[in-house]
């Protein structure tokens, strides 16, 4: 752990390659470096390159200091990699807000060998979030004085919201991408819809999919495949991916409603999701792609559950056990790539 001011001259000796990413990319700022090169996540397809001008890293920054009331000297938790958005834009909030890090190698929990010190924000996957609290930590000890702990980067399972809803520290669920300089919305745990930052545009194109556009684009519209319901109120509820929709006879199944229900009732989180198989007959065939014990007997259970909240066409026709999973650079589920290699195999 390190515990420094990125604005300061004097800063640490590196001793591992993540700490020398971390200065190498303060260098580059305060040597007035213009923009920043970056990949996107690669959630459906081949990252992608992606430079962001520095305006609007810095534009993103001021954003999250408002909105939070950060305060100079303030410690902000670093422990997601620099090389993507979410990581970098923890340390450009440090450079623009003079805020102190709190550098720790990024882990599936990387608490558990962090001393308890006081944390003012901090950025966390999914994944990361559920093991620090099935570790059992004393969390108002890092937390107690905490402005928020932002959450994003993948979907939250009801499990993880229910549990999280019991701390005392306010937690929040973001929405954003590279492409928009990390979050450009929020949302209180276990609400229905987004807040937009008051600098941020939002659009709704012909597919129902988000366009996004403000400061932190450029003033450029961004276009996404996030299928949403933009309310009245400029709020907006995510219903799925446009490029995950399966089209099974005519009717159109958005997976991300099927694995959220699937993930509250079961007690196997990120063992599981949903996608689709070529059919003869229906166009595609919705399938459930599982790893580990899923036995016959949870099979027929969840089966049964789905039968009495969805319609006949939505609900998997297959269960298809893999040896593993494939994974992204940025460690999310690669459906298209898992389901590959699962047809070569047969």
């Amino acid at each position: 752990m390190q515990l420094f001011s990125p604005l300061s001259d004097d800063l640490f000796e590196p001793s591992s390659e993540f700490e020398r990413e971390v200065l190498a990319f303060c260098s580059a700022w305060k040597s007035g470096q213009s923009s920043f090169l970056f990949h996107s996540s690669g959630s459906t397809g081949v990252p992608k390159p992606i430079w962001l001008d520095r305006k609007a890293m810095v534009a993103s920054a001021r954003t999250t200091g408002e909105w939070l009331q950060l305060k100079p000297q303030d410690v902000a938790l670093a422990c997601l990699p620099v090389n993507y958005i979410a990581g970098a834009m923890v340390i450009v909030r440090a450079l623009v807000l003079d805020l102190r890090v709190c550098l720790v190698e990024p882990s599936a929990n990387p608490l558990l060998d962090l001393a308890p010190i006081s944390i003012q924000l901090a950025s966390f996957v999914p994944n990361q979030w559920h093991a620090i609290l099935a570790s059992g930590l004393e969390l108002p000890a890092y937390f107690a004085h905490s402005k928020g702990i932002l959450l994003g980067g993948a979907a939250l399972s009801d499990a993880l919201i229910l549990r999280s809803k019991e701390l005392p520290f306010p937690i929040y669920e973001t929405y954003g991408m590279t492409e928009t300089v990390s979050h450009i919305a929020f949302r209180a745990l276990g609400a229905s819809s987004f807040q937009p930052f008051s600098s941020v545009n939002l659009r709704v194109d012909e597919r129902g999919c988000l366009k996004i556009s403000g400061l932190v684009t450029g003033n450029e519209w961004i276009q996404t495949n996030d299928i949403i319901t933009l309310n009245s109120d400029a709020t907006f509820e995510l219903k799925g991916r446009f490029d995950r929709v399966i089209n099974s006879a005519g009717r159109k199944v958005h997976p991300e409603e099927l694995e959220k229900f699937i993930d509250a009732q079961s007690d196997k989180p990120d063992s599981f999701f949903i996608e689709a198989l070529d059919d003869e007959v229906f166009g595609q065939q919705v399938c459930l792609f599982f790893i580990g014990d899923w036995s016959t007997q949870m099979q027929s259970s969840i089966g049964s559950l789905l039968r009495n909240h969805f319609e006949s066409w939505q609900l998997p026709k297959q269960y298809i056990h893999l040896d593993e999973f494939q994974f992204t650079s940025s460690g999310k589920i690669d459906r298209l790539k898992s389901v590959a290699l699962y047809l070569k195999s047969i």
